[in-house]
């Protein structure tokens, strides 16, 4: 049994299958629609928006700072060229101090402008290389949900069969809560061993199994090794809870009973 489940909460829309429909992996079972999920997916999206929009702004200064610094370089180079220059003619004490002052303080000015594009270009690209980063990351989640979402639609994950409880449309479910169920793969008959018989029981015994209107024959599996209570049409209302080891009892093709039909074991005549 494969049980249908969401991890978040969700309402029916539609309902696509009843219960006993035969299914294939992947056919649509129901629409949900959870505000919880059209909530994030609207965070991520404002989320993606936002970094594109830092991550455009940043490449615009990225490429400013790229086209200033060639002549923030040469202005460097210019006004060192005019220092050199006004230290050899201050020596001769061939210009006064204050031009010399204006020619340190441009170069200055020329230096340190040079050293804060040169600073800034090199954030900028750590900063792009992170943001481009998380923008990746950003549209993954994004992707991610869409894809687990899928706009609500609710597909079976195995080929089977719909089980009893199906869910409506209108009903509410909370994360982990069972939606509908799936029969699938080889079907079986779960057999209760008694504990008082007179011969042994084995695998591979032959076993006529018996319900409502028909009748099939069937060869014991396994035993497992395992207990489990009976239950309550097998209980005596007035005894102890029992509990029994189980078996499994296969088919050499599909048997003739529904699911979850309370059925009777016997041991076929040919292994008297």
């Amino acid at each position: 049994k494969v049980t249908i489940a969401t991890t978040y909460i969700a309402g029916v829309q539609q309902v696509h299958v009843a219960e006993g429909d035969s299914v294939e992996a992947g056919t649509p079972l129901m629409v949900l629609k959870s505000s919880q999920i059209l909530e994030r997916l609207a965070d991520l999206s404002s989320r993606r928006a936002r970094l594109a929009a830092e991550a455009a702004d940043f490449k615009i200064r990225a490429e400013t700072v790229a086209k200033l610094l060639p002549l923030a370089e040469r202005r460097e180079r210019e006004t060192g060229k005019i220092v050199a220059a006004f230290d050899e003619l201050s020596d001769r004490q061939l210009i006064t101090n204050a031009r010399y002052d204006e020619a340190l303080s441009a170069n200055f000015d020329a230096r340190q402008s040079l050293v804060k594009m040169r600073t800034e270009n090199e954030t900028l690209s750590d900063e792009l290389s992170a943001l481009d980063a998380a923008r990746a990351d950003a549209n993954e989640a994004l992707d991610d949900l869409r894809r687990y979402y899928d706009g609500g639609i609710v597909r079976s994950p195995v080929d089977g069969t719909i089980g009893t409880s199906a869910a409506n449309k209108g009903d509410v479910f909370r994360p982990g809560e069972p939606m509908l169920s799936i029969y699938t793969g080889q079907t079986y008959v779960l057999a209760y061993l008694p504990r008082n018989y007179l011969f042994s029981i084995e695998p591979g015994m032959k076993v006529s199994v018996t319900g409502g209107r028909s009748s099939a024959n069937g060869i014991i599996s396994e035993i497992l090794p395992v207990t489990d209570a009976l239950p309550q049409e097998f209980q005596n209302t007035f005894e102890p809870r029992d509990r029994s080891q189980l078996a499994r009892i296969r088919f050499a093709s599909e048997p003739p009973f529904p699911l979850n039909e309370k059925v009777g074991i016997s041991l076929d005549r040919s292994w008297w």
